[in-house]
């Protein structure tokens, strides 16, 4: 397995859904290959961080556009906001 290869099966090996066969190889790959290592254990904390921030809410504006929007008075698409 190249470094590329894993990069692309990332996702799927986090998530638990590469089938056994594939995610041997991952872990083999990662064993082996200290640069790809340090890629997952930043991968994860990039996945872990913003989980962790405070919930914000919405620019009003965007708000108003919404309820624009279902209420059939927003511009269409592609015109700059009023």
């Amino acid at each position: 397995m190249t470094c590329r290869e894993l990069a692309e099966l990332l996702l799927e090996y986090e998530e638990g859904s590469l089938d056994p066969q594939r995610s041997a190889v991952v872990q083999a790959h990662l064993g082996c290959c200290p640069p790809c290592e340090h890629y997952l254990a930043t991968y994860r904390l990039t996945i872990r961080l913003p989980r962790r921030l405070p919930p914000s809410p919405p620019p009003a504006r965007l708000v108003q556009r919404v309820e624009q929007a279902l209420q059939g008075k927003a511009p269409p698409a592609g015109l700059p906001p009023a």
